[in-house]
């Protein structure tokens, strides 16, 4: 019973991880194939009474069109809808195992999204003239996972997950958004940079179909970075008032 409980959390739970936006793609595609059921229906009747010259066997279907509807729509939304969950299911999934390599203490994932990720060449970020035939990799659909102290991007293949990014967001890790302003327009993006050897850092261009859950993205790594620089700075303080009677009685010595 109890695991019973926990099974149907787990499955609340993933749901509300899918961004909104794409939760009502889920459910317009339902309610496409709703439409295209009634569709279908009147073109059957509407066949039925022109070749039997029976009238109402065309005009009576417009009663059934609101219960063919709800079936057709109720039908394939429980198709639709596991099968998103099952997407996201498997991508936590990969999510955590990856985030564990790169050494996370907290995995508890707090959001994950689909997007595209395109490095950003060495055309873009070397100032002068520069080689007009260099040629910028093409973006790769990615599944982007954000726990509390690191970001996991990790592409599909025929062959399984590949990782294409793993860092910690708390060292060496900055992340900003570009676009989301009306006044600046242009691509709605995130801008990924790590800084690897002093003076070399890596950069990616991060996009997605769903903007506000990019947002979302950038705005909670933010939280999450302040939070962490607030109880390093706390620590610091703790630490400073526990040595200064010591530094002091040994000036005074």
């Amino acid at each position: 019973m109890a695991s019973e409980i926990e099974s149907n959390d787990s499955i609340s739970e993933i749901w509300q991880r899918i961004p909104p936006e794409e939760r009502l793609e889920v459910l317009a595609s339902a309610q496409a194939r709703g439409i295209q059921a009634c569709l279908l229906l009147l073109i059957m009747t509407g066949s039925a009474a022109l070749g039997l010259r029976v009238p109402w066997i065309f005009f009576g279907s417009f009663l059934l069109l609101p219960f063919v509807f709800q079936i057709a729509t109720a039908k394939a939304w429980h198709i639709l809808k596991p099968r998103s969950m099952l997407e996201y299911i498997t991508a936590r999934s990969t999510a955590r195992i990856y985030a564990s390599f790169a050494q996370a203490r907290d995995l508890d994932l707090s959001i994950i999204l689909r997007g595209e990720l395109e490095p950003v060449s060495s055309a873009e970020t070397i100032e002068g003239p520069l080689d007009t035939t260099l040629e910028s990799p093409s973006p790769v659909p990615v599944w982007v996972s954000l726990f509390p102290d690191t970001m996991v991007i990790a592409s599909e293949s025929p062959s399984g997950a590949i990782l294409e990014l793993s860092h910690s967001i708390l060292n060496n890790f900055t992340i900003s958004a570009e676009g989301f302003d009306l006044s600046e327009g242009g691509t709605r993006r995130l801008i990924i940079e790590i800084e690897g050897h002093p003076g070399k850092i890596s950069k990616w261009h991060l996009t997605g179909p769903h903007p506000s859950a990019l947002l979302a993205c950038e705005r909670r790594a933010h939280g999450f970075i302040a939070k962490h620089k607030k109880t390093v700075d706390a620590k610091g303080l703790t630490h400073q008032r526990k040595t200064a009677p010591l530094g002091l009685s040994a000036a005074l010595a």
